[in-house]
Formats: C-alpha cells, sequence, structure tokens
C-alpha cells in the first residue's frame, strides 16, 4: 500500500484559531490513522488527522472529528528545544 500524497489530504486552511490565544494555528502535516494508541487500531476507520502548531503559544493540536491539544507531540517538540 503507497502511502497518500500528504499534501492531497491537506486542508486549504485551519478549521479554527487557537483555543488558548486565538492565534491562527499554521498546518504541520496530515497522518491517515485513526487516532488510537491500541493494537486493534490497523482495524479501526482511517481517517485524515490534520496537525496544526500554534507560534502564539506554542501549543500543538490535532484536528480529526475535532481540535484537540496533542500531548504526544508536544513532549516532543518541548524536548527538542
Amino acid at each position: 500500500m503507497t502511502n497518500p500524497d500528504p499534501t492531497a489530504e491537506r486542508p486549504d486552511h485551519p478549521s479554527a484559531d487557537c483555543p488558548e490565544c486565538g492565534t491562527r494555528l499554521t498546518f504541520i502535516e496530515t497522518v491517515v490513522s485513526s487516532g488510537a494508541f491500541r493494537t486493534q487500531a490497523v482495524n479501526m476507520p482511517q481517517i485524515p488527522i490534520h496537525y496544526y502548531d500554534c507560534d502564539g503559544c506554542g501549543t500543538c493540536w490535532k484536528l480529526g472529528t475535532r481540535l484537540l491539544p496533542d500531548p504526544v507531540r508536544q513532549i516532543a517538540r518541548d524536548s527538542r528545544g
């Protein structure tokens, strides 16, 4: 199975401003995933998950069916400095 072109899944604009500070979110990437952290995840419906960063407050966000904080990316981003 080939990985779809992420630019084909890229939304034209973020669906929202940052809920924390109101700054327009910056698109980072799109990954097709179930969003689950389980071994059964492969059997769950796969949807595009759009990832965003907020340049205002530095918070990471993900948008699948709704905009949510992304603590996994936030920890990785903070540890990189």
